[in-house]
């Protein structure tokens, strides 16, 4: 166990990988990373598309599932179900060990599909069903027709990552309908089922550095993220989620994703070190990673946060509209872009059927 995923670890919060490949896995690669402390992975459709072009581990099968299906998106269907699952075996030791709290690795359903209830309601059930693992998790989209897909799947006992959360009203929203759809289980398929709420984070100063003055920058993000921390709390409190925990309903933990830096003048790990504390996950590529267990950080804990600091924070340089302009457009891009690697991903696998033919 690497000591500063350890350090991390005493303070509440998993660290997981934000990517995945054939490479990574064939090779032992990931294995040794989980025995280092990662505890759960995240995919999308852009690491899928990495994946796929970088790698010539996808050939055999691509050729064997074009002789029985031509459709590309089925072979890409195929192709990460498989990843997905093994990587869900590789995990399971983490998943019993922490009485299915943890080890969790996360699939999203088709990007088009983010505004279509029921078609993504169908898709999560189809991926849930073909990767048969209880540490599976279906990304979700945190958008308005996205919220009756999390409580219907968490309502079904299916795992749920609602993904593409940037403000603090959507993740509340998001937060509200997994409490829903665990009000329709029973108390012990209600012990099954765990969710994680994906808030984004560099994203937001990305786009708020913009519109804010110089010494403000780099500081909305966390201020964000602490707020929604703020929101989890009151949320999943002992007054308000008490009668679910005691019939044994797990909190639907928050997970900071978007936390390498876009700006080279910020620390490394600012949105690591930042944000550190009880019942929450980080999500962190591959270089964040390394960046982790190979330095010796001081981590803040998020217990400590000193909420109207935060809110002052924010209020100083942006108006509430400002910043709602600015969480909508970032999801509504944040969908386009994993459309356009969805697509790109599709391609890929359309040229490397043409090359076998």
């Amino acid at each position: 166990m690497n000591s500063e995923i350890q350090k991390i670890n005493a303070l509440g919060q998993s660290i997981w990988l934000d990517s995945i490949s054939r490479g990574m896995i064939n090779s032992g690669k990931l294995s040794s990373m989980i025995s280092e402390g990662i505890s759960g992975i995240t995919s999308n459709p852009a690491i899928f598309q990495k994946a796929l072009s970088s790698e010539n581990t996808y050939d055999k099968d691509i050729k064997s599932l074009t002789n029985l299906d031509g459709n590309a998106k089925n072979i890409f269907q195929n192709l990460s179900i498989k990843d997905i699952s093994d990587a869900c075996e590789l995990l399971r030791p983490i998943h019993n060990n922490t009485q299915g709290k943890d080890g969790f690795v996360s699939i999203e359903i088709d990007p088009k599909f983010a505004n279509d209830t029921e078609k993504s309601i169908s898709e999560g059930i189809y991926l849930h069903k073909s990767i048969n693992q209880p540490n599976v998790m279906i990304k979700v989209p945190g958008t308005k027709n996205g919220m009756p897909v999390i409580e219907h799947l968490i309502s079904l006992g299916i795992n749920v990552n609602v993904t593409l959360l940037f403000s603090r009203s959507m993740y509340r929203k998001a937060a509200k309908a997994y409490i829903n759809g665990l009000n329709k289980l029973s108390p012990d398929q209600m012990k099954k089922v765990n969710s994680v709420a994906s808030f984004f984070i560099s994203r937001i100063d990305t786009s708020a550095d913009k519109v804010i003055d110089k010494k403000s920058q780099g500081k909305v993000a966390i201020s964000n993220a602490i707020l929604a921390y703020q929101d989890y709390k009151n949320i999943f409190s002992r007054e308000s989620f008490g009668q679910l925990e005691k019939e044994g309903a797990n909190k639907q933990r928050l997970l900071w994703a978007s936390t390498s830096v876009k700006n080279p003048n910020y620390q490394k790990l600012l949105y690591v070190s930042e944000l550190t504390g009880p019942e929450t996950v980080n999500t962190v590529p591959e270089n964040v990673y390394e960046e982790i267990t190979s330095n010796n950080v001081q981590y803040k804990d998020l217990l400590n946060s000193d909420t109207k600091y935060h809110e002052g924070i924010i209020k100083n340089v942006l108006s509430d509209d400002e910043l709602e302009n600015i969480t909508d457009e970032l999801l509504s891009d944040g969908i386009r872009l994993f459309e356009e690697a969805f697509d790109g991903l599709l391609n890929e696998i359309k040229n490397k059927i043409t090359h076998h033919s």
